[in-house]
């Protein structure tokens, strides 16, 4: 038996699923050509992207060649959203994405938290 923790992914089988999935999918590369885009065009794709990494961007569910560049563009991108006029005009939306940049940011490296 691979268990080493109580969640669902943290089983030597659920890792080479989310391993498998990953290399059937291409899931990441499609996330990261989403992050890719303009914050000031197509912030609700680049935040449903993060959102993908909110939920999966983890030791043993993410490619692990990619997290922390992953991370670290997703941080940067949810930060020049929440900068924009019309997120800044909703009430807790500002908030919640500060929860989400929290998130991402607390699974970083700890030598690239302050980079990001």
């Amino acid at each position: 038996m691979g268990d080493w923790g109580l969640a669902a992914a943290d089983n030597d089988a659920a890792a080479d699923w989310y391993g498998h999935l990953f290399d059937s999918t291409r899931l990441a590369a499609h996330v990261e050509e989403a992050l890719n885009r303009d914050p000031d065009s197509e912030p609700d794709v680049i935040r449903a992207a993060a959102f993908v990494l909110v939920q999966l961007g983890r030791v043993y569910i993410w490619p692990v060649d990619e997290m922390d560049r992953h991370l670290k563009l997703a941080i940067q991108k949810l930060e020049a959203i929440r900068e924009l006029e019309e997120f800044q005009e909703v009430d807790g939306l500002v908030a919640e994405i500060d929860n989400e940049i929290s998130i991402l940011r607390s699974r970083l490296r700890p030598e690239d938290r302050l980079d990001a």
